[in-house]
């Protein structure tokens, strides 16, 4: 059962849904909420409690100032220091003490944070120092005719109004000798005084020059009397801020001057005695409660329980490719305690994020966040059970600018539009958009998941920070509804064309600021135009088909018949150019040339003779582009290995750049013989009007040796039983004679039935002369053929000779040189003539017969041969014969079509024929023989309407070495298949050979009935890089 997902369990707050939230709405100002002019969010204590989580650090500070007030308990004394990141909370827990001390009556949730007996039964004067608001070089308005330059100046109007600042006056304006402990504690009064100085590091960085500097010199001894005189007055209080990280080192924009103030008050300390008590508004682990506070307005926690649930499986099932936990694995209670925030996710700001110079953590985090949500929900993309890393989107313009201007990495924009996302307003779609709609069309889109994640992790300040690694990338995405197959192959992809993603030799995946060598490879492809592109292909064509150590003689590109030669010199393999003389894969016609090729011979449109000694091979028009591709990669890697800009490479991307090189001519090489894959050869039809065969080679055979061309021909040639090699066994003699003319003429030389190989397609096309001649030497020893060849006579029980092919040599059947005289030779001119054997054969009835089968329309039914055979005709009396696939051994039922080879291909040929039957579909079976038989688990598993069981009929794995092996067998649901499969794909992973016969049955109830010609069921199915495997495919029809 699935878990819930977030939209089930969490409400978000309606100002996060409807993308309501400025900037100045994370932007806690102390100054603004006292003067009344804050955003509504801060200044309206009951919606500032709504949107805040009751923090052990918040309820101990307002504990320890209330009990200081009231002094009832001052244990924790009178000087507090709030210590926090820049955008920690720091500011956000110094107005939630305003609020509490001055309006406690307007927060209807008090009782989260204080107990209201305990509060001050009497006014409380708040005085506040907010260095970011200070103006210490032209003054702060406080009053109509006061401006004041100091902290001093300024808390003196708000303790003492008027009169207090008059009293101090001179040590405001002149910025030197602060008002002493004895006048600061006048100013106090005799009531509850609560005094907050926030951003004190601010009001440092803003004192410039030698008036400013001596200003700043007095900051130590107005604090220090300060400090002496609120430990003089039992009810007063002095809070202040300071930005520290771990260790108390200071990590934000103004370190230095935080570290400064800390060694202020250290020295202070010292010298006088009073300790200084640190609290941390919010701790670490309550991060993510205070993010969840301010994003949802509620969240369902009864349920949260199933969704950890389902991690946990999932964890489990995937442990092998997840970082290892160690003794403790907190990652179910962290997911518990953060959701629907995943712990990743809050793991990775908080560590890497958090370390940028401007990031504001809380703050920071509840800008990125808050966008987030409301991308999330206005999407409603499926099985979102919890908020991942993933989900934070740079295609999102408001987060783009997040990390363009807030975070200060406008370095990264160049990456993030070629690699990760570009925003509705920019053209085109970066490399992880392009992968969502083309590789993972209809899935979760796996390639902007894993981009987005590998961005992410890659902006940091310290560069060990930078990146992560496989593992950990796999526990950032793995959730459920996502599959981890296709997380691999998105992986792959970004690495094999991302312009950005670091090609160093390191471990980790990171996103560069620089380009790559991906980019530089691009670039240089741009440099070569369409002329030389063009050259370089038709040059490596000519190469690959060439005839060394080949079987063809090529001629390639020909334009007219007069370029192949009508001769016995062949068999000649035609390679037909790829600029207009293609074939489409799904809706094969002849080009016109290649029919003009094969009638024709010379200039003057003379019949062809020699048609059987003739082959062609085209290009498939979907593949073109790819060869063009491959041909720029080649070209411009070739060109990078040599001159300056090798030199300027890096070490690492020099030894690249070598082995791309070597990888790009493979690869250039097997997009040749992927594009040529459309083989027409002669049909075993009646002369003259013979037809064109058309036999597409399979993917797998046409990626087979990578450079030999003509291999591939020779395959498609070989399993449809039309080519015979040298070293293949001879036809039985009586056989040939029937399927020549030697068994009606009685007599040929050797050298015209040679030629009958070369001119009649009932004929499989003979390499070379040694079949025939083993064929004959057969013939002969068993008195079927007589051989003469001028005086010297051969047959049965004479000794061997030397045959030849030639118009001297000729063979007789047995029965001609009988009635000839030739045979048997003769001792002794008395001795008569022996009689014909008992087993010579006789031409008859069934001898037409046989030759009848000639002129039989082929009927092929399915087969486990994976390449198809079609005849096509040009003109009158062009019928099939024979089969180019062999039969399944248990042929099918009636009522199921069946057929075996490329996906794309034998779909389209299924919903062919059920569309021209006017049936539907009851169930289908698919069934695949390789280590990619999972790839299709998920799609079929989503299949709309069909009900899916998974059989294994056999798989397993072995170590290649013999020291280890297992097999196993299965049979049940697509889940429990995908629970063996994270299992048998942890083991594939470590090496060794392994093998897979599984099948997939779909029945589907009602039957499945489509009226665009099944287009959109082919499309379903053909998903997620599927267009190009292999599998068998049986539809079973429904009716009579």
């Amino acid at each position: 059962m699935r878990p819930p997902t977030i939209y089930h369990l969490c409400q978000p707050r309606q100002d996060v849904l409807a993308g309501r939230i400025r900037d100045e709405d994370f932007a806690a100002d102390l100054s603004q909420v006292l003067k009344g002019t804050a955003p509504e969010l801060y200044k309206n204590p009951a919606l500032f409690f709504a949107n805040t989580h009751p923090t052990r650090g918040l309820k101990d500070l307002i504990k320890a100032v209330v009990g200081r007030l009231t002094g009832a308990d001052s244990q924790l004394g009178s000087i507090l220091r709030l210590d926090t990141s820049y955008g920690g909370g720091k500011t956000h827990a110094l107005i939630g003490l305003n609020h509490i001390l001055t309006a406690p009556g307007q927060i209807p949730n008090l009782a989260e944070f204080v107990d209201r007996s305990t509060l001050p039964g009497e006014p409380v004067t708040v005085a506040v120092f907010d260095g970011e608001n200070a103006d210490p070089m032209n003054g702060r308005r406080m009053e109509e005719g006061i401006l004041a330059t100091t902290p001093w100046g300024e808390l003196a109007v708000q303790l003492a109004g008027r009169t207090g600042y008059e009293r101090i006056r001179n040590s405001d304006q002149l910025g030197a000798a602060p008002p002493g402990a004895e006048t600061l504690r006048e100013l106090m009064g005799e009531g509850p005084v609560l005094i907050l100085m926030d951003e004190l590091s601010i009001y440092l960085r803003k004192l410039k020059g030698s008036a400013a500097g001596q200003a700043a010199e007095q900051l130590t001894p107005f604090l220090t009397d300060l400090i002496k005189a609120v430990n003089s007055a039992p009810n007063a209080v002095l809070v202040f801020t300071l930005a520290l990280g771990r260790g108390g080192q200071a990590v934000d924009a103004y370190g230095e001057e935080n570290q400064r103030i800390d060694r202020i008050f250290a020295e202070l300390q010292s010298v006088t005695g009073r300790q200084v008590t640190a609290l941390t508004p919010t701790s670490e682990d309550e991060t993510v409660q205070v993010l969840c506070r301010r994003l949802f307005e509620s969240i369902d926690h009864s349920r949260v329980g199933e969704v950890v649930r389902a991690y946990q499986a999932l964890w489990s099932r995937h442990a092998e490719a997840l970082p290892p936990v160690g003794q403790r694995d907190d990652r179910a209670e962290a997911l518990r305690k953060g959701y629907p925030l995943h712990p990743e996710l809050i793991e990775t700001l908080m560590q890497k994020t958090s370390t940028l110079e401007n990031f504001q953590r809380v703050r920071g985090m509840l800008r990125l966040l808050a966008q987030t949500v409301a991308q999330l929900w206005r999407e409603q993309a499926d099985d979102v059970t919890a908020i991942h890393l993933h989900h934070i989107d740079p295609g999102n313009e408001r987060i783009r600018l997040e990390i363009a201007t807030k975070l200060g990495l406008q370095a990264f924009i160049p990456a993030i539009r070629a690699d990760v996302a570009r925003t509705a307003d920019e053209d085109g779609k970066a490399l992880a958009q392009q992968l969502d709609a083309g590789e993972f069309a209809g899935l979760a889109p796996y390639g902007s998941l894993t981009a987005r994640t590998v961005l992410l992790h890659s902006l940091a300040f310290n560069e060990p920070l930078k990146g992560l690694s496989r593992l950990e990338l796999n526990y950032s995405l793995y959730a459920p509804g996502l599959d981890p197959a296709f997380i691999d192959k998105a992986v792959r992809h970004l690495q094999e064309a991302s312009e950005y993603l670091d090609d160093s030799t390191t471990s980790k995946l990171r996103v560069l600021t620089e380009a790559n060598l991906n980019q530089m490879v691009r670039k240089r492809e741009g440099q070569f135009d369409l002329e030389t592109v063009r050259q370089e292909l038709n040059r490596h064509i000519a190469a690959i088909f060439a005839k060394a150590r080949q079987r063809f003689e090529p001629v390639v590109f020909p334009a007219s018949p007069a370029e192949i030669p009508d001769d016995t010199d062949g068999p000649y393999l035609a390679v037909l150019h790829w600029e207009g003389h293609t074939v489409a894969q799904n809706n094969v016609h002849l080009p016109e040339l290649v029919v003009r090729l094969f009638k024709e011979r010379g200039d003057n449109a003379n019949t062809r003779r020699n048609r059987n000694n003739l082959l062609f091979v085209c290009a498939d028009g979907l593949q073109v582009d790819d060869m063009l591709r491959k041909t720029r990669t080649t070209l411009a890697l070739g060109q990078m290995r040599h001159g300056d800009l090798f030199a300027s490479l890096q070490t690492h991307q020099q030894e690249q750049v070598k082995e791309r090189h070597g990888r790009a001519q493979q690869a250039f090489a097997l997009a040749v013989q992927q594009a040529y894959r459309h083989v027409f050869y002669p049909e075993r039809g009646p002369w003259p009007e013979v037809s064109l065969v058309h036999a597409a080679i399979t993917v797998t055979n046409a990626s087979s040796e990578p450079g030999v061309g003509q291999k591939q021909v020779e395959r498609v040639l070989r399993e449809a039983g039309e080519l015979i090699l040298p070293d293949d066994a001879p036809p039985a003699p009586n056989y040939m004679a029937d399927k020549t003319p030697l068994r009606r003429l009685g007599v040929m030389s050797s050298r015209d039935l040679r030629n009958e190989y070369y001119r009649d397609p009932a004929l499989p096309i003979l390499i070379g002369d040694e079949v025939l001649k083993k064929c004959l030497r057969m013939g002969l020893d068993d008195g079927v053929f007589v051989y003469k060849e001028g005086e010297r006579l051969e047959g049965r029980n004479l000794p061997p000779g030397t045959l030849s092919i030639s118009e001297d040599a000729r063979i007789y059947m047995v029965e001609k040189a009988e009635a000839l005289g030739i045979w048997p030779p003769r001792t002794n001119a008395s001795e008569p003539p022996p009689a014909a054997p008992a087993w010579a054969f006789t031409e008859g009835e069934d001898s037409k017969d046989n030759n009848k089968d000639t002129n039989d329309a082929a009927t092929i039914h399915g087969g486990s041969d994976p390449t198809t055979r079609q005849g096509l005709g040009f003109g009158a009396g062009g019928s099939g014969r024979g089969g180019g696939v062999a039969s399944p051994t248990t042929p099918p039922s009636p009522g199921v079509l069946e057929r075996t080879g490329n996906i794309r291909t034998i779909l389209t040929q299924l919903a062919q024929q059920v569309s021209s039957s006017g049936k539907g579909v009851c169930s289908l079976t698919w069934r695949m023989n390789s280590g990619d038989g999972f790839v299709p688990l998920a799609l079929l598993k989503a299949e709309p309407g069909a009900t899916v069981q998974v059989e294994m009929m056999e798989g397993g794995w072995n170590s290649g070495d013999g020291a280890a092996e297992w097999s196993f067998e299965f049979k049940g649901t697509p889940e429990e298949a995908i629970i063996l499969r994270s299992f048998i794909e942890g083991q594939w992973r470590r090496g060794g050979e392994r093998f897979l016969d599984i099948k997939y049955k779909l029945t589907y109830d009602p039957p499945l009935i489509w009226s665009d010609q099944g287009e959109d069921w082919i499309r379903r199915l053909t998903r997620a890089g599927l267009s190009t495997q292999m599998a068998t495919v049986g539809l079973e029809l429904s009716g009579p």
